[in-house]
């Protein structure tokens, strides 16, 4: 009832806010896109909540669980749902994803859904559950995506790097998590070609957050099975040199911290 009557109505608002001020519509200011992007994600994270404190009850609720996981992984892949939709990013805005609005909004589902898998409460089965109903999605995407010379949409990436930080790697599968691994990869290479957009900051400051969660995955893979990254490691070892070294805002530093961890590994 909460999720029907309380949380989809106000996302859905939320979701029409943020999209007028990606149409340019008129009397939109910059403190109305970023009330707009703060409501939006106040909206999101609550719904994320409400979704695992129904994993972890179980149950019944499990089906709520469900229902907020695909939505949110969706309409981060996809850009829609059931419930709402973000207008898609147009080709030439893909090309350069970090500084288009509207390729940021995907960043918010996949950071609610990355939220959901970070709880640590409930039983030992409901992270599976949740991975079972979402991870289809996902491949699905990366599938379509894998053919495309652009870097990798924002949304999906997201989604790619918080399954592997939150998920294990029994429950995710060695084959899934080689698959997922060139996404990841991808997106790190963009990231470091692109510094001078990071020490901006600006509208950049969300893809900083998938920058974040892109290493600490990274980290994690390089841990765990650092043989799955072996043949790209010509690759990952100059974007973490020049990620490392980056003069950027000093909401960087962190990012710098991970890069450095990620070339001792």
């Amino acid at each position: 009832i909460l999720l029907d009557r309380v949380v989809s109505p106000a996302v859905t608002e939320s979701v029409a806010c943020l999209q007028q001020t990606f149409d340019g519509a008129s009397g939109v200011t910059s403190a109305t896109d970023h009330a707009c992007t703060a409501n939006v994600e106040a909206a999101l994270n609550f719904m994320a909540l409400l979704g695992s404190a129904a994993a972890c009850r179980g149950g019944r609720c499990s089906q709520t669980a469900d229902e907020i996981a695909s939505c949110l992984v969706q309409v981060a892949c996809n850009g829609s749902s059931s419930a709402f939709a973000f207008k898609s990013p147009g080709n030439e805005a893909q090309q350069h994803p970090i500084l288009d609005p509207a390729s940021l909004a995907f960043v918010l589902p996949a950071a609610a859904f990355g939220s959901m898998l970070s709880v640590k409460n409930g039983g030992p089965f409901w992270r599976q559950r949740i991975i079972h109903k979402t991870l289809p999605i996902l491949m699905k995407t990366l599938q379509e995506q894998a053919t495309s010379r652009s870097p990798p949409a924002l949304g999906s990436l997201a989604v790619v790097a918080h399954m592997l930080c939150s998920v294990s790697q029994t429950h995710l599968g060695e084959s899934k998590i080689r698959q997922m691994i060139p996404t990841l990869i991808a997106g790190l290479v963009y990231f470091s070609k692109n510094l001078d957009v990071i020490a901006r900051g600006g509208k950049a400051t969300k893809g900083l957050d998938v920058l974040s969660i892109i290493l600490a995955a990274l980290a994690k893979i390089l841990r765990i099975s650092p043989e799955d990254v072996t043949k790209f490691v010509g690759v990952i070892i100059p974007s973490l040199l020049l990620l490392s070294t980056c003069n950027a805002l000093e909401t960087y530093t962190p990012n710098q911290l991970i890069a450095l961890q990620c070339l001792e590994i």
